[in-house]
């Protein structure tokens, strides 16, 4: 009896521990990757936080606060949906390699002007533009380098959510420990330590070993417009893609952009400093750990589009009641609240999107189309809302975009008996529709 029970308890504690890990992060070569990207996002959602502090604490101008967000990422709305038809073409290793490295200089070059006193305005738009530039590469490279570092082609989806978590729980320490290092030593402190963050990532990037994609056709330059267009046309015609595309870039226009409004919010109305706004931001990105949970823990896409519709929804109505509060408990509440659904929105867009997308010859250019929302859509969005608050004032930003995200909402859920009915035969091919037959 004895020997039979510690049989069966090994067996049920390895079954926990199987059910626990995500069968993607049982690659060495997968793990290695993307630990270490996340510790180069821990020292990039740093500089993010810093560098808005820096430029209002500079200023105390909402509209130029916006104004740096813009530069910091205009150039991907050009840039990336292009780039997604030359990464097909290029070495990614050789494309990460040469991000962090022009990474490492831009942070270090911040960390130079700061600590000497000769930083401004526009030296931080300058690096931001660059910045922006770079981003526009080293993003989409990212997300297109895990299907390449797999054994296995099923553990794709346990990938990307075991990389949405990994990400998001940098997010969630860097806020709290930018907010403490900004206070006490300084925005250079984080941009030194951003510097010093890429350095795991480049080991990992040297020693992964990169599956190779055979290339099954010549892609000649001249083809290359022909490309990227034939990706535009069919994301357009394909109304499930077409319909989360729209959705993405309301949220990312009217709803991530409160990312930047937080530093004003926090000196403006709650009246705090630097650990007001890094505990106003930890608050988010905990909130964006539970949801990243929440998504490792599905099995499938199916009833997604519904929790789309509600977690858009639920955004909108978090931005509007944090905008009318006061005390920081309750924005803290909020805050969780917001970074929660704003994550939930966007990485269950990503997850439905790549699942029904089965030709696999142009998920790299929807992707890149996807991409181009957050590097893109999102700059112009800093840019509206720094000069809506710097107007209107920051409460009122950010109630404006709560009540736009809950209209995107509600548009999307109407469409949803349309989705339905064209992603069901998806479903169906892919052996889904033992659970449900909503999409």
């Amino acid at each position: 009896m004895l020997p039979s029970n510690r049989e069966n308890f090994q067996k049920d504690k390895l079954k926990f521990v199987y059910f626990e890990l995500p069968s993607a992060l049982k690659s060495l070569n997968f793990s290695c990757f993307v630990i270490g990207e996340s510790l180069s996002f821990f020292g990039s959602w740093m500089t993010q936080i810093a560098l808005v502090w820096l430029v209002y604490q500079l200023t105390n101008s909402a509209v130029l606060v916006g104004v740096a967000g813009f530069t910091n990422q205009a150039t991907g709305l050009i840039i990336t949906p292009l780039v997604g038809v030359l990464l097909d073409r290029w070495n990614l290793r050789y494309v990460l390699l040469t991000t962090q490295l022009v990474s490492i200089l831009l942070s270090s070059t911040l960390t130079f002007l700061t600590l000497s006193d000769n930083i401004n305005v526009a030296w931080i738009i300058a690096i931001g533009t660059i910045q922006g530039t770079v981003k526009a590469f080293d993003l989409p490279a990212r997300q297109v380098i895990i299907p390449r570092l797999l054994d296995k082609k099923s553990d794709t989806y346990s990938a990307i959510a075991s990389h949405s978590f990994l990400i998001n729980t940098a997010k969630f320490v860097s806020p709290m420990i930018g907010g403490l290092l900004i206070a006490r030593s300084g925005a250079a402190s984080c941009f030194l330590v951003d510097s010093m963050s890429y350095l795991p990532f480049i080991s990992a990037i040297l020693t992964v070993k990169v599956n190779p994609v055979i290339n099954n056709s010549s892609t000649q330059k001249s083809q290359i417009w022909n490309n990227l267009k034939e990706g535009f046309v069919y994301a357009y015609e394909f109304l499930p893609i077409k319909y989360l595309l729209l959705l993405q870039i309301i949220i990312c226009f009217m709803g991530m952009t409160h990312v930047n409004l937080v530093p004003i919010f926090a000196q403006e109305v709650l009246k705090g400093n630097a650990e007001t706004m890094g505990f106003l931001m930890t608050a988010s990105a905990l909130g964006s750990i539970v949801s990243g949970i929440y998504l490792i823990s599905r099995k499938n896409v199916i009833g997604l589009g519904k929790i789309i519709a509600s977690s858009a929804a639920t955004l909108g109505l978090g931005l509007i009641v944090f905008s009318q509060s006061t005390n920081l408990e309750i924005c803290l509440v909020f805050m969780f609240i917001i970074g929660m659904n704003n994550t939930l929105t966007l990485a269950s867009i990503n997850n439905f999107m790549q699942s029904i997308l089965l030709e696999e010859d142009k998920r790299g250019r929807v992707t890149s189309i996807f991409t181009t929302g957050f590097l893109g859509i999102l700059p112009f969005g800093n840019l509206f809302f720094g000069a809506l608050a710097g107007y209107f004032g920051v409460t009122s930003a950010l109630l404006f975009g709560g009540i736009c995200c809950i209209l995107g909402a509600y548009f999307f859920s109407r469409q949803l008996p349309r989705i339905g009915k064209i992603v069901h035969p998806i479903y169906a091919q892919l052996g889904l529709l033992s659970q449900s037959n909503k999409g």
